[in-house]
């Protein structure tokens, strides 16, 4: 079976009559991505502003921006679950589309670290639910490739990460909110993993075949597990000379080079919501590259962290204009071909 068919013949199994072409049923709970790469933007610029000593409101406008996303989101996917509760339940189960319900949790996560730096009160009230469902939807997705017999390795993608590394995530706003036995306990899940989770993810891209076009732009998510592993471990009160963080940082340079050398391939993937899967991984490595060069690191952490979030701004900046072109002409309710 070829990766194209696999993922053909499970996004059709579903007992549920199938809805109209184009209809609020069809609205994929990866739009939470969006929300993802908004808001880690907004941090690598207040990380950027830090390294360099500016300030620009980048960063505040970027973290409204994504919240004012999320509340839409919210409402939009609510309305899904409310309306159409089969679908979004054959989502949640299915063996490609589950590791994208994690996007609910950590884009309320970041969003949280966004605004650690503008209101506490805030960062607060979006970091407690989203760690509460990050700690939900682990258990619960990672129940499903664990008990689902459909779940076979030609299903396996990056985006697999998500409900896993989302934990890593927790930590960097949870310290200014949570016990320390909370904190340590989302990095030990999300590092141990992580790295458990690594091989199967390689052996899926190494022998299984081609991406489908769809989960194509996944690759990028490589990246994001040792950045914000890095991150969360200086959070934590480790230190950016560590062993552990430097060998972290380098890992993260040899992902954006390896996602570089596919750009060729994926310059010409059609455009979907998974295209913003781009955006978060290009701003967590910017975070963790600018935030080594501030705390002693060579310039090239500066000039490879730098490149990343020009590249993450600008991908924010064309993704945000092309979805929103997709919602005005309803292609984001549209039935996957």
């Amino acid at each position: 079976m070829t990766a194209q068919n696999a993922d053909a013949s499970s996004t059709a199994a579903s007992s549920a009559p199938a809805p109209p072409a184009r209809s609020l049923a069809h609205l994929p709970v990866g739009v939470f991505a969006i929300v993802m790469g908004i808001g880690g933007t907004a941090v690598a610029w207040f990380r950027a502003g830090e390294a360099f000593d500016f300030a620009l409101p980048v960063d505040d406008a970027l973290a409204w921006i994504g919240l004012a996303v999320l509340a839409a989101a919210i409402v939009a996917y609510g309305a899904k679950v409310v309306r159409h509760p089969k679908a979004a339940l054959a989502e949640w189960g299915h063996p490609v589309k589950a590791a994208f319900v994690a996007t609910i949790a950590v884009s309320m996560m970041v969003l949280a670290i966004a605004f650690l730096p503008i209101s506490e009160a805030v960062s607060a009230a979006l970091w407690w639910p989203g760690a509460v469902l990050q700690f939900v939807i682990t258990v619960l997705v990672m129940r499903t490739w664990i008990a689902d017999a459909r779940v076979q390795s030609v299903h396996v993608h990056p985006a697999w990460f998500i409900p896993v590394v989302g934990n890593l995530v927790a930590p960097l706003a949870g310290v200014a909110h949570a016990p320390a036995e909370i904190t340590w306990y989302f990095y030990g899940v999300g590092a141990v993993f992580w790295l458990g989770l690594l091989p199967v993810v390689l052996n899926r891209l190494f022998v299984e075949g081609v991406m489908p076009w769809r989960l194509a732009p996944t690759l990028a998510i490589l990246v994001a597990p040792p950045a914000v592993a890095s991150l969360s471990w200086v959070r934590l009160g480790g230190s950016w000379d560590d062993p552990l963080a430097m060998m972290l940082l380098g890992v993260v340079i040899f992902q954006l080079a390896l996602l570089a050398a596919q750009s060729a391939y994926l310059r010409k993937v059609p455009f979907a919501v998974s295209a913003w899967a781009y955006t978060f991984p290009l701003a967590a490595s910017a975070s963790a590259l600018l935030a080594a060069y501030e705390s002693g690191a060579t310039d090239f952490a500066a000039w490879v962290g730098v490149a990343a979030l020009a590249a993450a701004t600008l991908l924010v900046l064309g993704l945000g204009w092309r979805t929103a072109v997709a919602v005005a002409r309803g292609e984001l309710l549209a039935a996957e071909g």
